[in-house]
């Protein structure tokens, strides 16, 4: 956690050498394009139509292993103070920041130029390749959670904005089986990059808030029983999830504002 805040630090002092319209060295340029559905830029999945998405998914939030890993001892989370639990916000890293920082030691990486082109979809699925191989091998950015950090804290709007959150159960349901077969092909990997580490970043196992306000197992593949019990409870809540090789991963969803 200390070591978080020292780098937020770092990064808020660096920011403010910057001008007003320029991005900082580590600062993600977000692509400007007209909507297609698909995986997005920023690692998010989007599906829609009209050039509007009415769903996104964001990629998967990985906090860092290096200091989630004390969390094993499942003793320890429950003396955390609600500050405590809210600074380990700064270990937790998304897409957006991976991809200026996996860039500099992963060539194959292209970021999104002010005013330039839009990337092209093959380039953005080597992105997310890329950005899955460096964060795991290179930021211990590794898909292991606390679930009741996941229930207790609202990561997703403190890491992407208000507009994002947990997905769900109500979400799911309103979801079609094309939607969860859109999602299962989007995130097909392509050849030679699916298995690990990178196979973390396809997983479509989520953690979702359940009817009964309890955390619960989503998965988002077609054909499956996609909201079920999670395979924890009591104090093992309170401990790093490891799955024997299969975790769940955070992912966050965005839909689009109503019209006023």
């Amino acid at each position: 956690m200390r070591k978080g805040l020292l780098v937020s630090l770092f990064v808020l002092i660096a920011g403010c050498t910057q001008g007003p319209d320029e991005p900082g060295p580590n600062e993600p340029v977000e692509q400007d394009e007209a909507f297609h559905p698909g995986l997005q830029y920023a690692g998010a999945i989007a599906i829609g139509n009209a050039g509007q998405p009415s769903i996104e998914l964001s990629a998967p939030l990985f906090p860092d292993s290096v200091v989630f890993q004390q969390f094993q001892d499942a003793s320890l989370y429950p003396t955390l103070s609600d500050a405590d639990r809210d600074a380990l916000l700064d270990d937790i890293r998304t897409f957006e920041q991976l991809v200026p920082l996996c860039a500099a030691t992963h060539p194959a990486i292209k970021q999104q130029s002010p005013g330039g082109p839009p990337l092209t979809p093959a380039e953005i699925a080597t992105n997310y390749d890329e950005v899955a191989r460096c964060g795991y091998e290179d930021y211990g950015a590794k898909p292991y959670w606390v679930p009741e950090h996941v229930s207790d804290v609202d990561i997703c709007s403190a890491k992407l904005g208000d507009d994002w959150r947990l997905p769900t159960e109500a979400d799911v349901a309103t979801l079609q089986e094309s939607d969860f077969a859109f999602f299962q092909s989007t995130l097909a990997a392509q050849p030679g990059q699916d298995e690990f580490p990178v196979h973390f970043y396809y997983s479509l196992d989520v953690y979702v808030r359940g009817n009964d306000g309890a955390l619960a197992l989503g998965n988002l593949a077609p054909q499956t029983d996609h909201v079920v019990p999670l395979p924890v409870s009591g104090a093992a809540m309170n401990e790093l999830y490891i799955g024997n090789g299969k975790p769940i991963g955070l992912r966050c969803l965005r839909l689009p504002s109503p019209a006023p």
